[in-house]
């Protein structure tokens, strides 16, 4: 990842964190390392989409904790910035309550509020 992302490149390691975010014990991990490789670009998260990140990410909102609350957020900007049309199946989902309520949160740094806003 300090390295970038060749436009030739296939996604290795990405269907194994995937796997991994299925683990409550190394979930976090797995969203950092998600979150940064998402952080890469367009090409990244048009990879994760394909390798099937979204249904993944989805099913964390509802239960995510506190401490991944903010690296879910990123994650949900980067993917909606790739492709707006995700936002439909949020709404569908019922889950833009999730980032109303990181809105409210006045404890919450403002990169992430901006990022949550975006989303919604």
């Amino acid at each position: 990842l300090d390295f970038g992302l060749a436009e030739t490149e296939s996604p290795t390691y990405l269907p194994i964190v995937l796997q991994v975010l299925l683990s409550q014990t190394h979930r976090l991990r797995a969203l950092h390392l998600l979150n940064r490789y998402l952080t890469l670009g367009p090409l990244a998260v048009n990879l994760s989409l394909l390798v099937g990140i979204f249904p993944y990410i989805l099913k964390l909102l509802p239960n995510q904790a506190e401490e991944s609350r903010q690296v879910l957020i990123s994650i949900w900007a980067s993917i909606i910035g790739f492709d707006p049309s995700c936002r439909q199946e949020l709404v569908r989902e019922k889950s833009q309550s999730h980032f109303i309520q990181f809105l409210g949160s006045k404890e919450s740094p403002s990169s992430y509020r901006c990022m949550a806003a975006f989303t919604f």
